[in-house]
């Protein structure tokens, strides 16, 4: 956003002002204010420190700018580098104009010693702004934006506008808070990172994106969200014809980030083609949305990887479950996963009035989710295979372990999982359509269960339940889910631990021989892998 300079007062209109207007010019030169001093654009390096003294600012590092707008009004060349004095706090939109090249991006950081630079929004509607710019790389910036809350709002939003394809980003080392925006989601809509394809003339996607080592926390609605207007195709209920085609972003990593006490949804793919999301937590979302949302999810975006991810503390059953394969998903995967204490469940799979097809969950694990293990919406979907997953049910949880919400066809392979009932508290099935089949899962505790050709019922002897993630879901000695499972096609070579998958293969997500080793120190889903 650039934000004009002021305006020099007019000349008073009388007899002699224009020979007083010249004397005044001429004798205040040598004290030109900042927003009056010459701006040299050719620096490969623009020095920020919004608490340095007033001067003749220049953008080198001894007469650092003072203001975002300064920099803001800087034509940048490619290779160019903005940074910001460690420990000093600017107020506003850091908007800049320039880009990248290969192998020379625009890169905007830190410099100095001690706490990151802080830029806050200041009620605003961006933040940091990177619009119509490729080869770009921000890192080691603190972000916020508390001012003004309920209006729409980001703390980062890279944007192409009728760009064409945009490509090379990088975000890492960032951390975001306190973006409190409305309750909007979308292209436009209020986040702590936003990448947002906007406009309808020139096709425009991202490629080559890597968002990775952030913590977006205390941010309404959005955790993390890509997000485009060139998304229509008939695979969804927003589907437009006469809207921009479909042209998925490419090359996008969502890697390492934390996010915590989110309004709404934590990270949601959309319009993306191979799409991973790994090592990310999550701890606290669906905390003040009135809409639906869930921890992370795809949504008409193909062959998305989600993996080594852990979720937990989703508020609500308006969704609030951890992980969801929305509408118009293709390919769309989920291993290696840990999921606990969420309010509305594990796993939603939904088309609504879109399609789905060639999901495959296997290798996650589930601790006290409530109310559902995989639930079900309107609409009928092909082709899901739920396996090689521990879902262990507490004290106190309730879960109906599949439910299906109505009877259109719902078409799920439930194969080679752990369900374990214990204590107070209900697990049960809820199967309407037809379409659910069950295949050599250990069932223990569970009401209304449908035939389980090659399955049990006895315990699986966990190592340590309600001890440490994952770890405290694997197998003893003697359990019979030991090598008796069947082999899946297409399964991967190893576990959640890190185990080669034998053939036959174990039920559950744990997939190495009865063990008695001790339960080490906690270990989330970022480091098991």
């Amino acid at each position: 956003m650039n934000i004009p300079l002021p305006r020099r007062s007019e000349a008073v209109r009388t007899a002699g002002a224009a020979l007083v207007a010249v004397a005044l010019a001429v004798s205040t030169a040598p004290a030109a204010s900042a927003a009056n001093a010459p701006r040299d654009s050719s620096r490969q390096v623009q020095y920020v420190d919004c608490g340095a003294a007033s001067g003749v600012e220049n953008g080198s590092r001894s007469r650092p700018w003072r203001t975002l707008d300064q920099v803001n009004g800087l034509d940048l060349r490619a290779g160019s580098s903005i940074l910001l004095k460690r420990g000093s706090r600017c107020t506003g939109t850091l908007a800049p104009r320039g880009t990248g090249q290969p192998g020379r991006p625009m890169v905007i950081g830190a410099y100095g010693q001690g706490a990151k630079p802080v830029i806050d929004g200041g009620g605003n509607a961006e933040t940091l702004l990177l619009k119509n710019t490729q080869w770009v790389e921000a890192s080691n910036l603190e972000i916020t934006n508390s001012g003004n809350p309920g209006r729409n709002k980001r703390g980062v939003r890279v944007q192409l506008q009728d760009y064409g394809t945009g490509t090379h980003y990088r975000l890492t080392g960032l951390d975001i808070h306190d973006i409190l925006g409305d309750d909007t989601k979308g292209t436009e809509g209020s986040a702590g990172i936003l990448f947002s394809v906007t406009g309808s003339t020139v096709p425009t996607k991202f490629d080559d994106v890597v968002v990775s080592g952030n913590t977006v926390r205390t941010v309404d609605r959005e955790g993390i969200y890509f997000a485009s207007t060139w998304n229509n195709r008939p695979v969804h209920g927003d589907y437009d014809p006469n809207g921009p085609a479909y042209l998925p972003s490419t090359r996008v990593v969502v890697r390492g980030n934390t996010l915590a006490d989110l309004g709404g949804d934590g990270i949601v793919i959309t319009a993306t083609d191979g799409t991973l999301v790994e090592h990310n937590r999550l701890d606290g979302f669906q905390r003040r949305s009135a809409g639906y949302n869930a921890g992370m999810w795809p949504w008409n975006a193909d062959n998305t990887v989600f993996q080594y991810n852990e979720v937990s503390g989703g508020e609500t059953t308006r969704d609030g479950m951890a992980y969801d394969v929305d509408e118009g998903t293709f390919g769309t995967v989920f291993q290696y996963n840990v999921s606990h204490d969420n309010a509305g469940g594990f796993f939603l799979v939904c088309t609504a009035t879109g399609k789905l097809a060639n999901a495959v969950i296997r290798y996650n694990v589930s601790r006290n989710d409530h109310f559902r293990g995989i639930e079900t919406c309107r609409g009928s979907f092909d082709d899901v295979r739920f396996h090689n997953n521990t879902i262990y049910v507490g004290e106190g949880v309730s879960q109906t372990v599949v439910n299906e919400n109505t009877t259109e066809k719902h078409e799920i392979a439930f194969d080679n999982n752990i369900v374990v009932k214990e204590g107070s508290g209900t697990a049960s099935f809820n199967l309407r359509s037809g379409g659910v089949t069950l295949s050599h899962n250990d069932l223990v505790n569970t009401a209304g269960t449908p035939a389980n050709p090659g399955g049990t019922t006895a315990d699986p002897l966990l190592t340590d339940p309600t001890g440490a993630l994952p770890l405290g879901l694997r197998l003893r000695p003697g359990s019979p889910a030991l090598r008796a499972g069947t082999p899946v096609p297409g399964s991967p070579d190893r576990d959640l631990y890190g185990n080669p998958v034998g053939s036959p293969p174990n039920m559950g997500a744990y997939q190495g021989p009865g063990t008695m080793e001790p339960i080490l120190p906690t270990t989330t889903a970022g480091s098991a892998a």
